[in-house]
């Protein structure tokens, strides 16, 4: 009863995590790391987020610390989904392999606050959950750099695009570009048809392409899509 009693007031001071990683092996190893001391507490392991919701709702872990790359799962779907599942009350650290510089910019619009690659030392890892648990940031100065030079080069691309077009057109092209049909294009904007039609002739025009490929292809180049 004693012992009992002095476990659970431990485990007040401890931060609850839960791990999200589709390798076992990496999943038993961040355990074996944080469960040394008293600072962490693992509620779960799991190798995808779709049993994430029951976990975080019966468990309440204050972090979670994932891998967001699951095989047959497309980008960062399982941050969103975890995300969906618990809101912006639950603190995600991101541990992985590799993040290419859209990754990173969409974590950092996602409000992920760590970001932490596999290459580094495993020491690391509960400094990280305790910076970032404590309110901090903890993101890889090599990602960082790469996001931020992505936006820099959206932010100009973008600019000398939309200094061609108008908002509307600059809409529509977006919308085009990620492969929307006209129809679905109207219905998102609210206009007919034939006005995605006559929009688009004008966008051909200003930016000298000649069709949907072109568009997209512009967009992906330029990284606006």
């Amino acid at each position: 009863m004693f012992t009992e009693t002095i476990q659970n007031i431990l485990s007040v001071d401890r931060i609850k995590v839960l791990l999200i990683d589709p390798h076992p092996i990496v999943l038993f190893g961040l355990s074996s790391i944080l469960e040394v001391g008293n600072d962490f507490e693992v509620t779960e392991r799991l190798n995808s987020a779709d049993c994430a919701q029951d976990i975080l709702k019966l468990k309440k872990p204050d972090m979670v610390l994932m891998d967001p790359h699951v095989p047959g799962v497309a980008g960062l779907n399982q941050v969103k989904l975890v995300q969906a599942s618990f809101g912006n009350d639950i603190k995600i650290v991101i541990y992985t392999a590799a993040v290419n510089q859209t990754e990173t910019c969409d974590l950092i619009r996602m409000g992920i606050k760590g970001i932490l690659l596999k290459e580094m030392s495993v020491s690391l890892v509960p400094q990280c959950l305790k910076k970032v648990h404590a309110g901090g940031e903890w993101l890889d100065r090599r990602s960082m750099r790469m996001a931020f030079e992505q936006i820099l080069q959206r932010e100009s691309a973008h600019q000398i695009v939309s200094e061609h077009l108008s908002n509307r057109e600059m809409c529509l092209a977006a919308l085009i570009a990620k492969g929307y049909s006209s129809k679905s294009a109207a219905r998102e904007l609210q206009i007919t048809e034939g006005s995605v039609r006559v929009y688009l002739n004008r966008i051909y025009s200003k930016l000298h392409i000649s069709s949907r490929l072109q568009l997209a292809l512009l967009f992906k180049e330029k990284g606006l899509g």
